[in-house]
């Protein structure tokens, strides 16, 4: 090849045999490749079918939102997705180049051309290509050392396997010796401006000083470039028997994924009527799709680092559980698929192996989530530890598997439409001496209040409603209540498993909505928000509903609301934001505004943030019906939340959920504390400056 030639050759040095070998490798390679593909999809394909889009648009947001820049949850993993995206990026711009390389040659071969004219690989598009290629495999080779050390070092949170040590090392070798025999292409090819490929370049001078003759490259680099093939090929045959495998299902879990925070999945009675079965009992009864995000969890653990029952010690780990359930699979799926082929039906040969339930998921575990959401939004590549969690719950539920105070709690709802078991004609005695119009008394009403259960039968949490009262009375909001024609919204009991229930309760709450023509709707309580807002869109028409914190921070942005100075003087003040309310629905600005308004008003420094907050934030430990479990307090979900409220030397913590209010409150008196917990409607009705400032809320 001239010197003068910015080009190199495809395959320089190797001759005509080696190249027939290599050919016949790759093709095993390849069809070993897709041999492993094809044994997962057969397993991906046992699971229930649903309705599979792929969503380019979003396949593209989150490729770069959740895979390449995912949202970290400690420092640790600032330092991991740094590796990650080293790693992730360098893999992928060396697949490309060689993907190119492939084209180069084989359709110079195809029109004729030979190395010394190459079809594109020449001129300044090799000179970019090979610096280019060079800095992805300085990023591989950063992101897989991080990895190893990572590993090497032990950390708990991410799960171990010793073909990692295999998968990590092959990476490191395939940059090593591409790098290493690209050093000794240079100086066997006398290779015009080597610059460019400086990694080659620095190995080339590193030969050159212990005496390498460009006849003694000759023979080191073909050895070498056989040893970077067999590893290359090794690699792609080694795909799907191994983490990669998440590169491949982790993309189309992402690009098929149509899981939003806080929906589930509706079941009908007809559904049941087939399949004889409520939820998941066995591991086809999981949506393909779920199948498919078990092959797509690389294991990393930051589900695990988010989860509030395994932060309490509870025997929960949402990682575990994918791979228990993953590990099901494995065990007897083939066997299931070998009763397929033979036309035979399921029968109890079966019964030997472990059970998804019990065995390979114990029940405590599933019923130690909060459904706080946290292992969900962490995920980058879409896997839902919390769906697999709620399918099983609503087997175990029909099964009758569920006992004790929540089984209790669901009696109460389903006899008696709240989880208190106490009379509708009690529902409305929160309003004693407040004068509340109800949707009878003012027909013509713009917002319904929904006031929920715990406000209704909870003497604390009945503050909490006579203070939104109080805020919409005095900006003058034309709203009405539904008083005892209220019913549960039955959140609590669709993430405890009871579906039909929830529909019961969902279908009834609905005809009194439409019986009343309800245009919007305020609560204050996060879980009703989001039933109203993502639940019960799926049984009838979607419905305009907003928290507390949004209708009155809008309303105080137009002056509504004239507060004292001196209210808040001298008392620090933290917010706890609730998982239903800032993950799930994404509200965490309201609230800080209305809380940072009280704070300027009285001059008094910023909101004390605590080191979880936002979306970020840690769970009280009563979602997902956690509420009506009977846990002694110390050992309570939401103990560090309490901790870490307290930490803040805050001498008021505000919260704008019910539910946290009850836990945050039993938490902070655990510990003889004298910090008040409040809702934010109670704190800006006390700071009002009314004619009635007076008036008992």
């Amino acid at each position: 090849m001239p010197n003068d030639l910015l080009s190199r050759e495809v395959f320089g040095n190797i001759d005509s045999v080696s190249k027939s070998v290599f050919y016949a490798l790759a093709a095993a390679s390849i069809t070993c490749f897709c041999y492993g593909i094809y044994g997962r999809f057969r397993l991906w394909k046992l699971g229930q079918k649903t309705a599979l889009g792929i969503e380019w648009r979003a396949l593209l947001n989150r490729l770069f939102t959740q895979v390449v820049s995912p949202p970290p949850s400690s420092k640790q993993r600032h330092r991991a997705n740094a590796a990650h995206l080293l790693l992730f990026s360098g893999f992928v711009v060396l697949f490309i180049g060689t993907v190119l390389i492939a084209i180069e040659h084989y359709g110079a071969t195809t029109v004729g051309r030979n190395a010394t004219n190459p079809l594109f690989h020449k001129g300044v598009y090799y000179l970019v290509y090979e610096f280019v290629l060079d800095t992805a495999g300085v990023a591989m080779s950063i992101g897989c050392l991080w990895f190893i050390y990572r590993r090497w070092q032990g950390s708990s949170s991410i799960g171990h396997n010793p073909l990692d040590w295999g998968v990590l090392g092959m990476l490191l070798l395939i940059c090593v010796t591409g790098y290493v025999t690209e050093g000794l292409r240079i100086i066997r090819e006398q290779t015009s401006l080597p610059g460019v490929s400086y990694v080659g370049l620095g190995f080339a001078s590193l030969f050159q000083l212990m005496g390498t003759t460009r006849s003694g490259a000759a023979a080191i680099h073909f050895g070498l470039w056989w040893v970077h093939a067999l590893l290359a090929l090794g690699l792609i045959a080694a795909i799907p028997y191994t983490r990669l495998l998440h590169s491949i299902a982790g993309a189309i879990s992402i690009a098929c994924s149509t899981d939003q925070p806080g929906v589930m999945t509706l079941i009908s009675i007809n559904e049941v009527e087939q399949t004889g079965q409520i939820g998941v009992g066995r591991v086809q009864d999981f949506a393909r799709r779920q199948l498919l995000t078990l092959d797509a969890c690389v294991s990393c653990g930051r589900c695990e680092d988010v989860c509030p029952a395994h932060e309490a010690g509870k025997p929960l780990s949402p990682r575990d559980v994918v791979q228990g359930i993953r590990a099901h699979l494995n065990q007897v799926g083939p066997a299931i698929l070998a009763k397929k082929q033979e036309g035979r039906a399921e029968d109890n040969s079966l019964t030997k192996s472990p059970s998804l339930t019990g065995d390979t998921i114990a029940d405590e575990t599933v019923w130690s989530c909060t459904t706080c959401n946290a292992c969900v939004d962490v995920c980058p590549l879409s896997v839902s530890p919390l769906r697999f969690i709620t399918d099983i719950r609503r087997n175990l539920v029909g099964e009758g598997q569920l006992r004790g105070p929540p089984a209790t709690s669901l009696q109460k709802m389903q006899r008696s439409g709240n989880p208190w078991g106490l009379p509708a004609e009690e529902r409305f005695n929160w309003a004693e001496g407040l004068d509340v119009p109800t949707v009878d008394d003012n027909r013509h009403f713009d917002v319904l209040y929904w006031v929920g259960c715990a406000a209704s039968y909870d003497r604390r949490i009945q503050k909490v409603a006579r203070a939104v009262v109080k805020l919409l009375k005095t900006a003058n909001v034309n709203f009405a209540v539904l008083g005892s024609a209220e019913r549960c919204t039955g959140e609590s009991a669709r993430r405890m498993g009871d579906e039909f229930l929830f529909q019961e309760l969902a279908e009834t709450n609905l005809k009194t909505l439409q019986r009343h023509q309800v245009k919007k709707i305020v609560t204050h309580c996060p879980h009703c928000l989001n039933s109203f807002k993502n639940d019960y869109p799926q049984l009838g028409d979607k419905l305009e509903v907003a928290h507390h914190s949004e209708l009155i921070a809008e309303l105080a942005r137009t002056g509504k609301f004239p507060v004292h100075e001196k209210t808040l003087s001298s008392h620090g003040l933290t917010y706890h934001d609730p998982c239903y309310l800032a993950r799930v629905n994404e509200v965490t600005e309201p609230p800080r505004r209305l809380l940072e308004m009280l704070k300027t008003t009285h001059g008094n420094e910023s909101l004390l943030e605590m080191p979880r907050h936002g979306r970020m934030t840690s769970c009280c430990g009563a979602g997902g019906g956690r509420m009506w479990f009977d846990d002694e307090p110390e050992k309570r979900i939401g103990v560090s939340r309490v901790n870490e409220a307290l930490d803040t030397g805050a001498k008021t913590v505000a919260v704008s959920c019910p539910f946290c209010l009850t836990m945050l409150s039993d938490g902070v008196a655990a510990r003889d504390s004298n910090v008040q917990v409040k809702d934010i409607a109670e704190l800006l009705a006390e700071a009002l400056d009314t004619k009635d400032s007076n008036q008992e809320i």
